[in-house]
């Protein structure tokens, strides 16, 4: 395989002769199939390679999306710091106000009273009674002073009141607009932070559909590859099976057997809106036994990731090329390349590969084996069951 892994280069060479003419068309097709199949290969990788530069590049952009959020966290943390402090900050303010506002209370409840009294005394009246009632000037000076002296407490009292309030109200102002001001930041850094969090979200669904996109892709190239190397195994099979005949001057039995004693669990034709191309025989038996259905050359003894243990057999029935496929095996008893016969031993009944228990999985082609399954028919129409 190559680039990663994943592009194939199989060179065959065959040196056999004695082939009759009559195959090449035959061997002809197999080669332009498996000649198709290495273009498809090529271009599958290119469309890889398109996506791993497609991924890299989402990487670094969730990598700088990431380094993004991180530094909003990072800022949302210190304004949380900020905010704790600030919380401190505004539970001493608001002490503060409180004292404030109550010394203010008590105030306006002074003040208050004095306004009663000086509204049940007349008001000034009071204070001129005072002065006119002055024994000597010694007196009225005295009650002259104390009356500015009241007089201005009276006035220092209504002036720090109107100070006060002024003073509870900034402050008060002032709490309320730090409260805002911070909320409003923060507030900012988490719409931020959602945005960039929906960033990475977006990027992330896009990642993942390459990603998903490019394990079909390697998925599929794996498919192409077996299929390349079925095809390729098979023109040397085909080759060696057609010799096998002509060296031996006899034609191979003129039908097939069934392959494993047990249950028909599923029949040919269609099931889950594809074509099931074979037969399903399940027997629980541990030593339930498959063996080749006719006389033949393993095209391939192999592990598939949906057949599982398989065996692929070419054979010459009658002048005419067939192939059977047995897939599911609990292990192969046969090689690539191998000459079996009729009723010989391929391997024991399985629930390998892309199974849902223990059976066998059995193809007739009449023809050679292709990936569409076109040649594939009814294994019914020469075994018996």
């Amino acid at each position: 395989m190559r680039k990663k892994g994943w592009a194939v280069t199989i060179a065959i060479g065959l040196v056999l002769t004695g082939v009759h003419t009559v195959e090449s068309a035959e061997l002809s097709d197999i080669r332009q199939q498996r000649l198709d199949v290495k273009q498809d290969f090529t271009k599958k990788e290119e469309q890889i390679q398109q996506m791993d530069e497609a991924e890299q590049k989402y990487l670094a952009e969730l990598k700088a999306l990431d380094d993004e959020v991180a530094e909003v966290n990072e800022k949302i943390r210190e304004l949380q710091g900020e905010l704790e402090s600030s919380g401190k900050s505004v539970t001493e303010m608001k002490k503060e106000i409180e004292e404030l506002s109550g010394i203010i209370v008590q105030r306006e409840q002074l003040i208050k009273q004095r306004l009663k009294t000086m509204q049940a005394q007349d008001g000034l009246g009071m204070y001129v009674d005072l002065i006119f009632d002055s024994k000597n000037l010694s007196q009225l000076y005295d009650v002259a002073t104390l009356v500015s002296t009241i007089l201005k407490a009276d006035k220092d009292l209504l002036a720090k009141h109107q100070t006060d309030l002024q003073l509870l109200k900034e402050q008060e102002a002032e709490l309320q607009s730090e409260l805002v001001l911070l909320e409003n930041k923060q507030a900012e850094l988490k719409k931020l932070q959602a945005q960039l969090e929906k960033k990475v979200e977006e990027k992330q669904h896009f990642l993942n559909s390459v990603r998903k996109e490019k394990q079909e892709s390697k998925s599929e190239l794996m498919d192409m590859y077996e299929v390349y190397v079925n095809l390729a195994a098979q023109e040397i099979a085909i080759l060696k099976e057609s010799q096998r005949v002509e060296y031996n001057s006899v034609d191979s039995e003129d039908n097939f057997i069934i392959p494993a004693a047990g249950e028909l669990t599923s029949e040919y034709g269609p099931r889950w809106g594809r074509l099931h191309a074979g037969i399903d025989i399940a027997d629980e038996s541990p030593d339930s036994v498959v063996v080749a259905a006719a006389s033949g050359t393993v095209i391939r003894s192999y592990y598939s990731a949906s057949y599982g243990n398989c065996v692929l057999i070419t054979h010459k029935i009658n002048g005419k090329t067939f192939t059977t496929l047995y897939a599911h095996l609990e292990s192969s008893a046969v090689t690539t390349g191998q000459s079996v016969s009729k009723g010989e031993m391929l391997g024991y009944l399985g629930n390998t590969g892309d199974s849902r228990g223990k059976h066998l999985h059995f193809e007739i082609h009449e023809g050679q084996w292709n990936y569409e399954k076109s040649n594939s028919v009814d294994p019914l129409l020469y075994v018996k069951k």
